[in-house]
């Protein structure tokens, strides 16, 4: 097998929706950053990673209206999905105040 395809096989996808921890609706342009890369999610809370490293990697989401908030995710394989509950100043006034770190991956 060549490097270049080794490093094909090496990168994966971690795909899935931000969503409000108490309403569940989609949040919409949360920066969300892992293993290097970075994206935004788009209307409806959904994001995709590309070329991140398979292993144990912390997800970090934030945004005007989401505090900085991390999560911890296992990539494995060529996709792994995660959904993530996060806390949204917008939809739930308390968050901007306290939260949990690890209270919505899925």
């Amino acid at each position: 097998m060549t490097n270049a395809a080794c490093a094909m096989l090496a990168a994966a996808l971690l795909a899935g929706h931000v969503v409000d921890r108490t309403t569940g609706q989609g949040l919409a342009n949360v920066r969300v950053t892992a293993g290097g890369a970075s994206t935004v999610t788009d209307r409806a809370g959904a994001y995709a990673l590309h070329g991140v490293k398979a292993g144990a990697l912390t997800i970090t989401l934030e945004s005007d209206d989401v505090p900085r908030q991390t999560f911890p995710v296992t990539v494995r394989g060529s996709k792994t999905h995660l959904d993530v509950r996060a806390c949204s100043t917008t939809l739930d006034y308390e968050c901007a105040h306290t939260f949990p770190n690890d209270a919505g991956a899925s």
